[in-house]
C-alpha cells in the first residue's frame, strides 16, 4: 500500500497545482511529476506501461477522433459546442496539451496507477479503478458533474486501450487527439463565425 499511497499524494498535489499554479508552469511540473510518480511507484518501465507497444491502437484512434471532427465542424448543428477560444491554437494543441496535460495524466492513470491496481488484482480492475478516478480529477468547482461522468466513461476506454496494447502510448495518442484535434476545431470554428475574429495560427484541420 506503500507506493499507492505516495502514488495518490503526489496525484492529489499536482491537482492543486494545476488549479492554483500558474497555467505556464504546468508545461514543466507535469513531465516532472510523471517521472516523479514513476519513480516512487517501484514499478518496471514495463509495469508502468513506457513502452511503445499499442502504437498501432492509438493510431487508428486517433484517425477516428480526426474524422469526427472533420465532419463536426461542417455540421451547424455540432457547431455550437465549440465555443472555446485559444489566443494561440497551434501552439495550445501541439505544446500544451501534450506537456501539460496529455504526458502527466496517462503516466499518473494509464501508467502508474493502472500498473499498481493490475499488478495486485488484474486488468479489469486495473480498467474500472483508474476510469473512476480519471473521472474524479476532473471534479473542479464551477464544473457540472456531468463532466467527470463523461471522463470516467473516457477512462474506462483508455484504461481498456492499455489493457489490449499493453503501454500507455496508446491511450496517449488517443487522449491527445481527442484534445489537440478539439482545440483546432474550435479555432476552425470560430474562425469561420460572421463577424468572428480569427484567431488561427496556421491552415485549419481538415482544409480550409
Amino acid at each position: 500500500m506503500g507506493p499507492l499511497v505516495a502514488v495518490l499524494a503526489i496525484i492529489v498535489a499536482v491537482r492543486i497545482w494545476a488549479r492554483f499554479g500558474p497555467g505556464r508552469a504546468q508545461l514543466i511540473t507535469g513531465p516532472l511529476a510523471a517521472a516523479l510518480l514513476v519513480a516512487v511507484s517501484g514499478l518496471t518501465a514495463g509495469q508502468a506501461g513506457l513502452r511503445l507497444s499499442g502504437i498501432g491502437y492509438g493510431v487508428g484512434g486517433a484517425a477516428v477522433i480526426a474524422i469526427a471532427y472533420a465532419v463536426a465542424v461542417r455540421l451547424p448543428v455540432a457547431r455550437r459546442f465549440f465555443r472555446t477560444t485559444y489566443a494561440r491554437p497551434w501552439f495550445t494543441a501541439f505544446v500544451s496539451v501534450p506537456l501539460a496535460t496529455v504526458v502527466f495524466e496517462e503516466v499518473a492513470f494509464r501508467g502508474v496507477l493502472w500498473g499498481l491496481v493490475d499488478r495486485d488484482h488484474g486488468p479489469v480492475w486495473a480498467t474500472g479503478v483508474t476510469g473512476v478516478l480519471f473521472g474524479l480529477w476532473h471534479l473542479a468547482p464551477g464544473r457540472p458533474w456531468t463532466d467527470a461522468l463523461v471522463t470516467a466513461v473516457a477512462g474506462v476506454v483508455l484504461g481498456s486501450l492499455r489493457a489490449v496494447g499493453g503501454g500507455v502510448v496508446g491511450p496517449a495518442l488517443v487522449h491527445w487527439a481527442a484534445d489537440g484535434f478539439g482545440v483546432l476545431a474550435a479555432a476552425h470554428v470560430r474562425g469561420r463565425e460572421p463577424g468572428g475574429v480569427d484567431q488561427r495560427e496556421g491552415p485549419p484541420p481538415g482544409g480550409g
